[in-house]
Protein backbone atom coordinates (compact mmCIF):
# COMPACT_ATOMS: atom_id res chain seq x y z
CA UNK A 1 0.00 0.00 0.00
CA UNK A 2 3.10 2.23 0.22
CA UNK A 3 4.29 1.82 -2.74
CA UNK A 4 1.31 2.54 -3.86
CA UNK A 5 0.77 5.64 -2.30
CA UNK A 6 4.62 6.54 -3.14
CA UNK A 7 4.14 5.71 -6.87
CA UNK A 8 0.95 8.18 -6.58
CA UNK A 9 2.97 10.49 -5.23
CA UNK A 10 5.88 10.39 -7.56
CA UNK A 11 3.55 10.17 -10.44
CA UNK A 12 2.73 14.00 -9.67
CA UNK A 13 5.88 15.10 -8.20
CA UNK A 14 8.19 14.13 -11.46
CA UNK A 15 6.27 16.18 -14.23
CA UNK A 16 6.06 19.09 -11.77
CA UNK A 17 9.49 18.58 -11.11
CA UNK A 18 10.35 19.01 -14.65
CA UNK A 19 8.12 21.96 -15.59
CA UNK A 20 9.49 23.73 -12.57
CA UNK A 21 12.81 23.45 -13.71
CA UNK A 22 12.46 23.80 -17.97
CA UNK A 23 9.52 26.39 -17.40
CA UNK A 24 12.23 29.46 -17.06
CA UNK A 25 14.73 28.13 -20.11
CA UNK A 26 11.40 28.37 -22.41
CA UNK A 27 12.96 32.19 -23.36
CA UNK A 28 16.33 30.75 -24.24
CA UNK A 29 15.02 27.47 -26.43
CA UNK A 30 12.20 28.91 -28.38
CA UNK A 31 14.54 29.83 -31.37
CA UNK A 32 15.39 26.47 -31.79
CA UNK A 33 12.35 24.21 -32.82
CA UNK A 34 13.77 20.87 -31.89
CA UNK A 35 15.07 22.18 -28.18
CA UNK A 36 11.90 23.25 -28.27
CA UNK A 37 10.12 19.99 -28.55
CA UNK A 38 12.34 18.23 -26.50
CA UNK A 39 12.06 19.96 -23.58
CA UNK A 40 7.96 19.50 -24.45
CA UNK A 41 8.09 15.77 -25.06
CA UNK A 42 8.16 14.42 -21.15
CA UNK A 43 5.20 15.82 -19.98
CA UNK A 44 2.98 16.69 -23.06
CA UNK A 45 3.25 13.49 -24.55
CA UNK A 46 -0.60 12.86 -24.06
CA UNK A 47 -1.07 15.91 -26.60
CA UNK A 48 0.89 14.83 -29.01
CA UNK A 49 0.07 11.15 -29.21
CA UNK A 50 -3.51 12.61 -29.61
CA UNK A 51 -2.00 14.88 -32.99
CA UNK A 52 -0.56 11.68 -34.28
CA UNK A 53 -3.46 9.91 -34.26
CA UNK A 54 -5.27 12.86 -35.59
CA UNK A 55 -8.26 12.60 -32.99
CA UNK A 56 -8.31 15.70 -30.46
CA UNK A 57 -11.80 15.04 -28.68
CA UNK A 58 -11.18 18.16 -25.91
CA UNK A 59 -13.28 21.08 -26.92
CA UNK A 60 -12.06 23.03 -23.15
CA UNK A 61 -8.90 23.41 -22.15
CA UNK A 62 -9.78 22.37 -18.46
CA UNK A 63 -10.39 18.46 -20.15
CA UNK A 64 -7.13 19.21 -21.44
CA UNK A 65 -5.31 20.09 -18.58
CA UNK A 66 -7.03 16.96 -16.88
CA UNK A 67 -6.08 14.77 -19.46
CA UNK A 68 -2.52 15.53 -19.75
CA UNK A 69 -2.39 15.08 -15.45
CA UNK A 70 -4.40 11.77 -15.50
CA UNK A 71 -1.56 10.51 -18.32
CA UNK A 72 0.78 11.83 -16.89
CA UNK A 73 0.36 10.20 -13.05
CA UNK A 74 -0.27 6.73 -14.37
CA UNK A 75 2.88 6.74 -16.96
CA UNK A 76 5.25 8.54 -14.42
CA UNK A 77 3.51 6.85 -11.30
CA UNK A 78 3.73 3.29 -12.95
CA UNK A 79 7.19 4.05 -13.45
CA UNK A 80 8.13 4.78 -10.08
CA UNK A 81 6.02 1.47 -8.76
CA UNK A 82 8.26 -0.74 -10.77
CA UNK A 83 11.01 0.97 -9.57
CA UNK A 84 9.92 0.48 -6.28
CA UNK A 85 8.91 -3.16 -6.96
CA UNK A 86 12.50 -4.32 -8.45
CA UNK A 87 13.68 -2.39 -5.69
CA UNK A 88 12.27 -4.11 -2.69
CA UNK A 89 12.67 -7.58 -4.89
CA UNK A 90 16.10 -7.29 -4.61
CA UNK A 91 16.35 -6.06 -0.81
CA UNK A 92 14.59 -9.61 -0.54
CA UNK A 93 16.63 -11.70 -2.16
CA UNK A 94 19.93 -10.20 -0.35
CA UNK A 95 19.09 -11.36 2.83
CA UNK A 96 20.80 -14.02 3.99
CA UNK A 97 19.29 -16.74 6.59
CA UNK A 98 21.52 -16.17 10.05
CA UNK A 99 24.24 -19.04 10.61
CA UNK A 100 23.20 -21.41 13.18
CA UNK A 101 25.25 -21.09 17.04
CA UNK A 102 27.30 -24.18 17.49
CA UNK A 103 26.48 -25.97 20.58
CA UNK A 104 29.06 -27.15 23.33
Amino acid sequence: MKRVALSLFGGFLLPFLYSIIVAPLTPYIKDNRTLDFMAMVPVRWPILLLHKFLVLPFDSESGLILYLVICNVIFYGSLVYFVLFALSRRKKTTQLPPTPQPRF
